[in-house]
């Protein structure tokens, strides 16, 4: 009996199917015999393993029989024996399983085993695996999640948390001595005499003026608050509105917010 021969069509391939481009008409082969056919499904094979999702042409191999018309395409770089792929559940379309098929030499519903010509390799990123020291998906998610909440979670607390409060602890005295503090520091206190200089004045009924010298000492930015006395530390204070804490240094002298004014005035 002679060997048979196969009628194919090579569409959007060069004629001996080891390129692939939209410029490629159909090829028409007659009386291709199984080991060039075999060729050529080798050949197409490589093609698949070079191709790219931007890939335009759709390479195939039609391959008609006496008995039906086979169809050979390229997918996700390997080839797709079409109509087979339930058949497969998904497994490799090799040569050797296509031919199979085709000539009828073996059982279809089995598994066809691995390329045996070597194709080139192109590396792909993939995800590594626990066995091969990466890190499973499922953790990266896990750490993904608790980094979102977390971060969060803290801008949340940054613009809900109340103000610090900068003023050191202070306990109010009694109205009878407040007025007797007030009266002994009441009067006039300064940094000094220049240009920009501060100046607060201390009066009895609990009234104090916060100001700065300007030109020929005038007087810019005045503002008022009120204060009674108090204590700061063990010691004898005068406790703003605000709250801010004046600290009585001595008979002369005053603190506030760091700066010593110097008693200029009764």
């Amino acid at each position: 009996m002679s060997a048979p021969a196969y009628s194919i069509t090579l569409h959007h391939l060069s004629p001996d199917a080891k390129a692939a481009g939209l410029s490629y008409p159909d090829e028409h082969l007659l009386a291709v015999s199984i080991g060039q056919l075999r060729e050529l499904l080798y050949s197409l094979s490589e093609v698949a393993a070079r191709q790219t999702i931007y890939e335009p042409s759709s390479p195939e191999i039609r391959i008609k029989t006496e008995r039906d018309v086979f169809v050979v395409c390229t997918r996700y770089r390997r080839l797709c024996f079409v109509g087979w792929e339930a058949m497969l559940r998904g497994e490799e379309h090799s040569v050797v399983y296509i031919l199979a098929a085709i000539t009828g030499s073996a059982e279809h519903g089995k598994v066809a085993p691995k390329i045996e010509r070597p194709v080139p390799a192109y590396k792909t990123h993939s995800t590594p695996s626990i066995e091969n020291g990466g890190i499973p998906r499922w953790a990266k998610i896990t750490v993904m999640v608790i980094l979102i909440v977390g971060f969060n979670a803290t801008a949340v607390w940054l613009l809900l948390r109340p103000p610090p409060n900068l003023t050191p602890p202070y306990t109010l005295l009694p109205d009878f001595e407040s007025r007797a503090l007030l009266t002994k520091v009441a009067g006039e206190y300064s940094t000094g005499n220049h240009e920009g200089d501060r100046r607060l004045i201390i009066e009895s009924d609990g009234t104090l003026r916060v100001s700065k010298f300007g030109p020929k000492k005038s007087i810019l930015d005045e503002t008022k608050k009120t204060v009674r006395g108090g204590l700061a530390d063990g010691r004898a204070a005068l406790i703003t509105n605000d709250p801010a804490v004046l600290s009585i240094k001595d008979t002369d002298t005053v603190v506030l917010f760091g700066t010593n004014y110097r008693r200029s005035g009764p």
